[in-house]
């Protein structure tokens, strides 16, 4: 065989292989192909689902949440029921006028809350900032309410009040009688601290 016979065989070689090659990595290249499409199929149809079911559920609870829904009217009425029971609470609260208890409540002058707290020891009886006017909180010193509301707060005679700014809250005393009527003083709280209710706001307490 002559040396060109033998170059022309080789390249004719070449090109056959590269042919053969050719055809492999087209033949992949397509199988490859139709499995990527394959899955991008079962990928969008999972992910079309997803999106079918979230806007099944965007567009009930947008429903749920509509004006005069049943969400809505449950919060109307819930918030309803929670304003008349409060009311009805301040109600009962100055019901009770039985001369032969004592307590006392807050008036807060100025235009910003003050926050007081009353304390037995290191027992909180009750801490909360109280606004400007007249607290609707009573504190029981001498016998319980005959009315327990969310207003009433029985303390020790001897409890401790800390008052957040001194010179802004008055205490208003409702004594002990045997008659009809309280009979009441008003005192300022001019330090931040009162270590006992009997002895600084001089109250008066009846011997059982």
């Amino acid at each position: 065989m002559g040396k060109g016979n033998f170059i022309t065989t080789f390249l004719a070689f070449l090109l056959l292989v590269s042919m053969v090659l050719a055809m492999v990595f087209s033949i992949s290249a397509f199988i490859m192909e139709r499995k990527i499409v394959k899955e991008l199929r079962v990928v969008k149809s999972a992910l079309s689902e997803k999106i079918s079911i979230n806007s099944d559920r965007i567009s009930k609870l947008e429903n749920m949440l509509a004006p005069n829904s049943l969400f809505d009217r449950y919060v109307n009425a819930v918030n309803y029921f929670k304003n008349a029971v409060v009311d009805l609470e301040a109600i009962f609260t100055e019901m009770n006028n039985d001369p032969t208890t004592g307590y006392i409540k807050f008036f807060v002058i100025g235009y910003d809350p003050v926050w007081i707290t009353v304390k037995k020891g290191n027992t909180i009886l009750f801490s909360k900032d109280l606004k400007p006017g007249l607290s609707p909180y009573r504190f029981y010193y001498f016998k319980k309410p005959k009315i327990e509301t969310e207003y009433t707060i029985v303390v020790p005679p001897d409890s401790t009040i800390v008052v957040g700014i001194p010179g802004r809250v008055y205490a208003l005393v409702f004594g002990v009688s045997g008659g009809r009527y309280h009979p009441t003083k008003v005192v300022q709280l001019k330090t931040s601290r009162i270590n006992n209710l009997e002895k600084d706001l001089s109250l008066y307490i009846p011997k059982k």
